[in-house]
C-alpha cells in the first residue's frame, strides 16, 4: 500500500457512525468547515486558528488610515515649506546646466499643460480605485504611506541642492531682498497647497524644485497602484495609465519642466520604494525583525509593520459602490437595538 492509501483513509464524524473523505474537502472548505468534519477516534480536533491568520478576514482599522492621512498631510507641508525656502537659494540669473537629453530635444511652452491634464486625468482613475476598492480602508493607508514617504524625500532633496531653472522662459515669483520670515513661507505654503502644487491653475509660481521631479512621480505611482489594485482583466485601463504616464514625462521634458537627471531619479526612487514595500507587505517574513532581514533596517520599515500587522493575506481586487449613508444606518440600528433589546424579542 503507497501513500495513496493513507491520503484516502476515512474521517470520523463527532458521532462516530458518519464517514468523511479527504476528497470532500475541496480548496475552498474554510477551516471551520474542517474542524466540524474532522474528528479523531470519536473525539473533535479542535484547532485554535488567530483571528488575524483567517483567510479573508481584513480589519478596516480605520483609526490607521487616519494616521496614514495625517501622515502624508506633514509630507506635503514639509515639501511645500522646503520649496518655499529653496525659491530664495536658488541662483535666479544662472543659465539652465548641459543636460544632454534636453539639448537635442525642441521646447514647447503648452506641454507642460498637457503633462498636468495627464496627472489630473491618472490621479481621478487612481481616486476611484482606491474609494470602490472592497478594502479601501486599508489601500488608503498604504498609499497615504508611500506618497508620504516620497514627499518626505522629496523636500530633503530640493533644498540640499539648489539648481537653476531648466527652463529660461518659465516665470517665478521675484526673489526677496531679504531674509525670508516664517509668515512669508506660511504664505507660501498656503499658495502653493491651495493649486495641488500644479502650474496650470496659476498658484504654482515658485521655482528650485528640481531634485526630484514631483510630476514623474506622481504619474509612476498612478499606474502602479492602478496596475497593482485592479484585475487583470482591466487591461485597457492598465494600458491607458501606462501611456498616460509615459506621455505625461515626455510633456514634461518637451516643456523644460524639469531636467532628465530629475525625471530618471523620480523614476528609481519612486519604483524602488513601491517594489520594496510590497515586498514586506505580501511576504510575512520580512515582517519579522532577525538578522537575515536586511529590510528591516530601513527607517519606515517600522511604521509599515505596525499598519500591516494585522493583514496576513494579499488583498483580493474586488470592487463596490462605496454607500456611506448605508454604513450610518446600519450604525444607528445597532444602537436602537442594543437599547432596545426587546424589540429582537
Amino acid at each position: 500500500m503507497g501513500d495513496e492509501f493513507y491520503q484516502r483513509q476515512p474521517l470520523l464524524s463527532e458521532g462516530g457512525d458518519e464517514l468523511h473523505s479527504l476528497d470532500e474537502f475541496s480548496p475552498r472548505t474554510s477551516a471551520e468547515d474542517v474542524i466540524q468534519m474532522v474528528t479523531l477516534n470519536g473525539s473533535a480536533v479542535k484547532i485554535d486558528i488567530p483571528e488575524g491568520d483567517k483567510e479573508g478576514n481584513f480589519p478596516k482599522e480605520r483609526w490607521k488610515t487616519v494616521l496614514s492621512i495625517i501622515f502624508v498631510i506633514l509630507a506635503f507641508l514639509a515639501t511645500t515649506t522646503s520649496l518655499s525656502i529653496t525659491h530664495e537659494l536658488r541662483p535666479a540669473h544662472s543659465n539652465p546646466l548641459p543636460d544632454l537629453i534636453l539639448d537635442n530635444i525642441p521646447y514647447y511652452s503648452w506641454a507642460l499643460d498637457v503633462s498636468e491634464i495627464l496627472i489630473m486625468v491618472i490621479t481621478t482613475i487612481c481616486a476611484v480605485v482606491v474609494i470602490c476598492h472592497k478594502h479601501r480602508w486599508i489601500l488608503a493607508r498604504r498609499v497615504c504611506l508611500i506618497i508620504g514617504l516620497l514627499y518626505f524625500y522629496r523636500a530633503i532633496t530640493m533644498i540640499i541642492t539648489a539648481l537653476p531653472s531648466a527652463n529660461r522662459q518659465y516665470k517665478c515669483d521675484p526673489q526677496l531682498n531679504h531674509t525670508i520670515t516664517a509668515t512669508e513661507v506660511l504664505r507660501r505654503v498656503v499658495k502653493i497647497m491651495s493649486g495641488f502644487g500644479l502650474s496650470i491653475n496659476g498658484q504654482h509660481v515658485y521655482c528650485g524644485d528640481f531634485i526630484f521631479s514631483g510630476h514623474t512621480m506622481i504619474l509612476i505611482l498612478s499606474y502602479l497602484i492602478i496596475s497593482e489594485y485592479t484585475p487583470k482583466k482591466l487591461w485597457l485601463i492598465h494600458w491607458s495609465s501606462f501611456l498616460m504616464g509615459i506621455g505625461g514625462v515626455i510633456s514634461l521634458m518637451l516643456a523644460r519642466g524639469h531636467y532628465s537627471v530629475d525625471v530618471l531619479l523620480a523614476y528609481f526612487v519612486t519604483t524602488r520604494l513601491w517594489f520594496m514595500m510590497h515586498s514586506v507587505i505580501l511576504n510575512l517574513q520580512l515582517q519579522q525583525p532577525h538578522s537575515s532581514n536586511h529590510l528591516s533596517r530601513v527607517w519606515w520599515w517600522s511604521i509599515l509593520v505596525f499598519f500591516e500587522k494585522n493583514i496576513k493575506h494579499p488583498l483580493p481586487n474586488e470592487f463596490e459602490i462605496p454607500r456611506p449613508w448605508l454604513m450610518c444606518w446600519q450604525q444607528v440600528t445597532v444602537k436602537h437595538r442594543i437599547r432596545d433589546p426587546a424589540r429582537d424579542i
